[in-house]
């Protein structure tokens, strides 16, 4: 990490302005935090290999070799409803198929400004001079929005746990992933991944789909499958154990993954290029899309409230419909910004009081990540709370408060 005082308060006024230019004062007003959720049955610090620790009753592997889950507990990510509000915020949270990732072929798409109606000289019309045809005739250069090559999550098959009803691939793991396939007929299957005190669970397609689910670091891991048995009891059907140190471990966040679903004929990868058209450096480009996301992506408080144990987003269904919880819009932002190769988390934790919230962090060369206790402002702008800053009307005081590093406790990363 190179950050220096001078350089990231120089970034600061730089971002500050990129987002003036670009934000709008759109957005509806949150008013209450009702709506508000994603929540993550991954915990940390369990008791033992096979305990979950969460708000909901335990995930316990039996003596029969099963495990217990309750219903709170049958999605590695569960949308829930809270009645603790956030001053004059509402807020919300929270499966989106992987997208086949085209070839690296570099593609450029072409957008041409209007060209007004041009005079033509006939009985009716008075004949144009030259030079007012020339003018009225010459249209615009075109924009090249030039669509990047993006990382694309592989299954090499050198390293791999293998049983009849599941695959898991770590052959990528110094990447900072992995990959897993499950081939049951069970309704659902889960993936848990500990990393010494560290321990996720994830809901894993049972259609055949292969999941890329990020690491958590290097270290010493344990991975199992487990199917669902009946009611609310799973038994594993796959475990294993590797050792990984990641090369980089900032690359962790430029993939996609389960939660941030994107490859490079994607429509957000596609918007991604053009609004950082003519925008210079990692800065600009992140205000670039920050404040897009923000104008362009409206709270929905119908799905907030009837959102379903499981929810995954889908960057490209949130752009199409123009609306999201917040676990869309974090999901958005970090697929738009891993497109343009930086480094971007997904991170689920709280928003004080005690709110089940969704947000990101970014990383750049010369300020290091930039998250809630790290935040390039002015006049307590941030960037890292894109749901919060476009769903309230008053933006001063909805960036004191994403401004406050006091207000946000981060659990998950993904």
């Amino acid at each position: 990490m190179h950050s220096h005082s001078g350089k990231k308060i120089f970034l600061a006024y730089a971002l500050l302005c990129a987002v003036i230019l670009s934000s709008c004062n759109s957005g509806e007003n949150i008013s209450s935090a009702s709506d508000t959720t994603a929540s993550v049955t991954a915990v940390f610090d369990t008791d033992t290999n096979d305990t979950v620790t969460s708000d909901s009753e335990p995930l316990s592997e039996a003596d029969t070799e099963s495990v217990s889950i309750t219903s709170e507990t049958e999605a590695s990510i569960t949308g829930i409803e809270s009645d603790r509000t956030v001053p004059d915020t509402d807020i919300s949270e929270t499966s989106a198929s992987r997208s086949t990732v085209s070839n690296t072929t570099e593609t450029v798409l072409t957008e041409s400004a209007p060209v007004s109606e041009i005079s033509t000289t006939t009985a009716d019309a008075p004949e144009l001079s030259e030079t007012a045809s020339i003018a009225e005739t010459t249209a615009t250069k075109p924009v090249e929005v030039i669509i990047p090559d993006v990382k694309v999550p592989l299954a090499n098959g050198t390293s791999v746990f293998l049983e009849e009803k599941a695959e898991l691939d770590y052959g990528n793991a110094s990447d900072g992933y992995i990959s897993v396939v499950y081939k049951g007929s069970s309704a659902q299957a889960k993936l848990r991944i500990a990393n010494g005190n560290v321990q996720y669970d994830h809901d894993i397609s049972t259609d055949g789909t292969r999941d890329f689910i990020p690491l958590m670091g290097s270290g010493s891991y344990t991975v199992k499958v487990y199917e669902h048995i009946s009611g609310k009891n799973f038994a594993p059907i796959l475990s294993g154990e590797f050792e990984v140190s990641i090369k980089n471990e900032n690359d962790t966040y430029l993939y996609p993954n389960k939660y941030v679903n994107y490859g490079k004929n994607s429509e957000c990868v596609k918007k991604a290029a053009e609004v950082c058209v003519g925008k210079s450096g990692d800065v600009e480009e992140i205000a670039a899309i920050f404040g897009y996301i923000s104008e362009n992506i409206s709270y929905d408080k119908q799905l907030a409230a009837t959102v379903q144990s499981g929810y995954i987003p889908d960057p490209d269904r949130t752009l199409a419909s123009g609306k999201g919880i917040c676990f869309d819009y974090a999901s958005l932002f970090a697929a738009m910004c891993r497109s343009r190769g930086i480094p971007t988390r997904l991170v689920i934790g709280y928003a004080d009081p005690n709110i089940y919230h969704a947000w990101n962090e970014v990383y750049t060369d010369e300020t290091g990540w930039i998250t809630p206790e790290l935040f390039l402002k002015k006049k307590g702008y941030n960037i890292a709370d894109a749901t919060f800053y476009s769903s309230n009307s008053d933006k001063k005081k909805i960036a004191d408060y994403i401004s406050n590093d006091g207000n946000y406790s981060a659990v998950y990363r993904y």
